[in-house]
């Protein structure tokens, strides 16, 4: 069953990405976040012309939610924008209010 996806290509992003600047790019995913109140919270910091958008997100989902969350997100991006769309999150920091408040620091 596993051996059944390896011949299997990656999309790549079509020229049509490739094509727009940066900025264009943004503001498409942008445009399309928008029109889901579920991604309201969602700001996309980077989209480069390999397809890895990078979001930064400001709601806490649970993370039993959150993969499927943003599995569903990508496939609807991938559907409506391009197939070789990849979401990626940027990384926060720990957001732990007993740590901070105890003054423990983790060193990157």
């Amino acid at each position: 069953m596993k051996n059944i996806f390896f011949t299997e290509q990656t999309p790549v992003p079509s020229v049509n990405w490739k094509n727009n600047t940066e900025e264009e790019r943004i503001k498409l995913v942008s445009a399309e976040l928008k029109k889901n109140t579920l991604y309201e919270e969602f700001e996309v910091t980077s989209a480069p012309e390999n397809g890895q958008i990078v979001l930064r997100i400001e709601k806490n989902i649970p993370a039993n939610e959150r993969g499927l969350f943003l599995l569903e997100l990508e496939e609807s991006l991938k559907s409506t924008i391009d197939k070789g769309i990849t979401v990626w999150c940027e990384p926060v920091g720990d957001k732990s209010k007993l740590r901070n408040l105890r003054g423990i620091k983790f060193n990157k």
